[in-house]
């Protein structure tokens, strides 16, 4: 709020100084309406080429602040003589507006890019929230972005650390659903093992939210990859091998239970409606994590906006994969109709959500398999 007085002050007291600001400081940086009704009546004056702008008339300089007072009050109602004076007051020397301009918009980069990523967040966290909807505003983030970074007229692409995980928070209902449905996918993966090379391909084990989860498939995967035989003893050895026994994230009767091929379906299918709940965990967890990005008033302009694409280029990562694997967006009709996608969307007509499998009592509940939250952490940079 000061530095937008203080550059506006410095505007009514020297009009010339319009001519350092007026390249790139527009009306919709300012954060206070009055102070973007000014502002824009000052550049309308430069416009219409304003005597004051032709020398060091006083008495022309008198006159370009009183009328654009005036003026401003005609736009804004919350906009009076007596605080265009304020203004005068508040800027310490005008002959710095430039630099007190670049505080002005280093202040909308900040606002416009916690404003977008909030948008994001609360979509990608929405009941019902949908993939193609959470893509349009990833977009949207990242075209700002590249506005933003057009008018501040650089980019550090040097990327803070990232400043911490966003809280997971699903809740008990999304939780569960997503959790049968990896449980469905690892059954159908254990009954029909020749479709494990085409989702090894584009489901990776990060995807799965549940950490028994992500290690069952992670020993399914390795074993197709090798040829050997699937069944639940051979996936039990190789996760013993991988260490997930040994550090408590599996039991041996829960491999079983996972493994065990009681459930028929189409994997492609399931495989991809886990992919969708990874890409809507990942797009709330980076869009917050950008959001702490922007509310870290130490960061500057250029850094925050090079560390804002780097942060967001995880989530647009796993959409990527889901572009890839729906055929949404895909260039041509060839990826369409790649026999998986079609394979998978007749899938979608035949197949519902199956009950929850069988736990032994040693086993933890689906609440408990959720890696829990951790609150978010500011980066200390």
């Amino acid at each position: 709020m000061e530095a937008e007085q203080a550059v506006l002050g410095a505007l009514l007291l020297a009009p010339h100084q319009l001519a350092s600001v007026s390249g790139w400081l527009e009306p919709g940086n300012f954060y206070r309406p009055a102070h973007a009704a000014l502002y824009e009546v000052l550049l309308a004056q430069q416009q219409a080429g304003h005597r004051a702008l032709a020398g060091e008339d006083a008495e022309a300089r008198r006159a370009w602040a009183l009328e654009a007072m005036a003026s401003a009050a005609t736009l804004c109602p919350s906009f009076t003589s007596s605080y265009g004076h304020t203004l005068i007051s508040a800027c310490p020397a005008s002959e710095h507006a430039a630099v007190y301009g670049r505080m002005v918009l280093e202040s909308a980069v900040r606002r416009a890019v916690h404003e977008h990523a909030h948008r994001l967040l609360a979509a990608a966290r929405a009941d019902g929230a949908e993939p193609e909807a959470v893509l349009r505003l990833t977009a949207d983030l990242r075209a700002t972005i590249g506005r933003l970074a057009d008018a501040w007229d650089s980019l550090d692409a040097r990327p803070l650390p990232a400043p911490g995980e966003w809280p997971l928070e699903l809740s008990e209902d999304a939780a569960s659903k997503t959790l049968h449905q990896e449980e469905a996918l690892l059954a159908s993966l254990s009954a029909a093992p020749a479709e494990l090379a085409d989702v090894a391909s584009w489901l990776h084990p990060g995807d799965l939210l549940d950490p028994g989860h992500r290690e069952v498939y992670r020993a399914l995967a390795g074993l197709a990859h090798r040829g050997e035989p699937i069944d639940p003893l051979t996936v039990l050895w190789e996760v013993q091998h991988r260490g997930a026994l040994t550090d408590g994230t599996l039991t041996a009767e829960r491999v079983r239970t996972l493994t065990r091929a009681g459930y028929q379906g189409e994997p492609g299918y399931w495989a991809e409606r886990v992919l969708r709940a990874a890409l809507l965990r990942t797009t709330a967890s980076r869009a917050g994590a950008v959001r702490l990005l922007a509310q870290d008033a130490s960061v500057p302009a250029a850094r925050l906006l090079g560390s804002a694409l780097h942060t967001l280029r995880g989530a647009e990562t796993v959409q990527g994969r889901w572009l890839a694997v729906t055929g949404h967006g895909a260039d041509g009709p060839s990826a369409r109709g790649d026999p998986a996608v079609v394979r998978r969307g007749a899938a979608r007509a035949r197949t519902t959500t199956p009950p929850p499998a069988p736990v032994s009592a040693a086993a933890p509940s689906p609440s408990q398999r959720a890696a829990p939250p951790r609150a978010p952490v500011r980066s200390t940079h």
